[in-house]
């Protein structure tokens, strides 16, 4: 019979806390603090190591909570032990809603690190719903942190761009309005341009006509096809706009010229990562690339965040649930609620490469297009992104089909 070690770790930045029990709950030892660096750790493999060969445990299984960053060295090294090669090692990195959930129900507890390792110890013993146990792969790992800043980088790329957008209608408030654009790219060059170089709307409206179409095209890099709509179209929203005070005038342009330079620094480090993403996923052989629409950015996401699609045993419905796709369902005795919520409680970088994926490719294959408009009519509430995350849903299935058979992808005959 199995007779494993169970380890619960409360991580900190200094320090790392500990709960030794057996799979009955019993702890086998006092609980005790070392440092989170490699002297406390070299002296934690010493005590677990002497125990194992006294008491004659057959396994460690070791839990702490992600924490940041603070653990992944402390794993690392359990994972790489000479000392401890004689035993079977599971890690697990536990979600800390996970273990803040489980002490709930345990009546009146205090707070401390020595509590929260031994709650740490007793989920992990408990079981269920705990993971896949932690695996140091420097392929997937080091994509991972690309992608991941990237998804951190688009985001506040985002922010920027709405936040400036938002600050520009001080200065032409009819600028950004829909169906008044003067500029389909509203960060594109020429409408930069516009935006930095003119101290105020009334410039613009005064400026002559014809000065105005060279400055565009100019700006435009002359790849404007008919640069005079833009400038009348420009000239109309410097008539339609309300007037910024002057005293205004010049905080507000520093602070737009700012927001367009930190917004122009963003989009050159999103070239850098797309750049390093692209060549470090040629390092995995995949077909998913086959899929129209699928780029090697959404790719690497995905990849990156499954990691070796072996650990799911290629079950899609276990990776769905991994990337929060499983709507909870309510019922009780006769009755069952119409409307089901997603539970979004899975890996949230996973799902958001799934999701941009899978609008990708409901633009460039037929079947996926069909799919998405026809859920996309079936309710008026949220249809946009209701249509999105089950089109990314289906999307899983295919990608966990061309995982598992290595083939290219073939578009289904309608």
């Amino acid at each position: 019979m199995s007779n494993p070690l169970i380890v619960g770790v409360d991580v900190h930045r200094k320090t790392n806390t500990f709960c030794l029990m057996d799979a009955s709950g019993q702890e086998v030892r006092p609980r005790f603090t070392l440092d989170n660096n490699r002297p406390g750790t070299q002296a934690f493999v010493q005590r677990v190591a002497e125990l194992m060969e006294a008491d004659g445990f057959s396994e460690l299984q070791v839990a702490a909570e992600a924490t940041g960053w603070y653990w992944f060295h402390f794993f690392q090294s359990l994972q790489q032990e000479a000392l401890l090669a004689s035993w079977p090692v599971d890690l697990h990195a536990l979600n800390p809603r996970l273990t803040a959930n489980f002490k709930k129900s345990y009546v009146d507890v205090d707070k401390s690190d020595l509590i929260d390792a031994f709650v740490i110890a007793d989920r992990l013993r408990w079981g269920r719903d705990i993971g896949t146990p932690f695996e140091y792969d420097e392929t997937y790992l080091g994509l991972r942190f690309l992608t991941r800043y990237r998804y951190h980088l688009v985001h506040n790329l985002a922010r920027e761009k709405a936040y400036c957008t938002a600050l520009l209608y001080l200065k032409a408030s009819e600028y950004s309005r829909e169906g008044k654009q003067p500029f389909a790219d509203l960060f594109g060059a020429a409408s930069r341009a516009v935006i930095q170089e003119f101290t105020s709307i009334e410039e613009i409206a005064a400026m002559p006509f014809a000065e105005l179409v060279e400055f565009i095209d100019v700006k435009g890099k002359r790849r404007f096809p008919d640069p005079s709509q833009n400038a009348r179209l420009l000239q109309q929203v410097a008539q339609d706009s309300y007037l910024l005070p002057q005293a205004l005038q010049p905080p507000i342009n520093l602070v737009l010229s700012l927001s367009l330079k930190q917004i122009s620094a963003l989009e050159h480090q999103a070239e850098q990562l797309n750049t390093a993403i692209t060549e470090r996923l040629a390092a995995i052989p995949n077909t998913l690339q086959t899929i129209p629409g699928f780029g090697p950015i959404f790719t690497a996401g995905i990849l990156a965040e499954l990691g070796n699609p072996q650990r799911f045993n290629f079950d899609q419905a276990k990776v769905a649930k991994f990337a929060g796709f499983k709507w909870r369902k309510t019922a009780s005795a006769d009755f069952t609620a119409d409307e089901t919520r997603m539970t979004r409680t899975g890996n949230p970088y996973l799902r958001y490469y799934f999701c941009e994926a899978a609008f990708s490719v409901q633009r460039c294959d037929r079947e996926y297009g069909a799919y998405f408009q026809r859920k996309l009519i079936e309710v008026r509430k949220h249809a946009h992104k209701r249509a999105t995350v089950l089109t990314a849903r289906k999307l899983v299935r295919l990608v966990m089909r061309l995982l598992a058979t290595n083939q290219p992808y073939q578009p289904r005959r309608l």
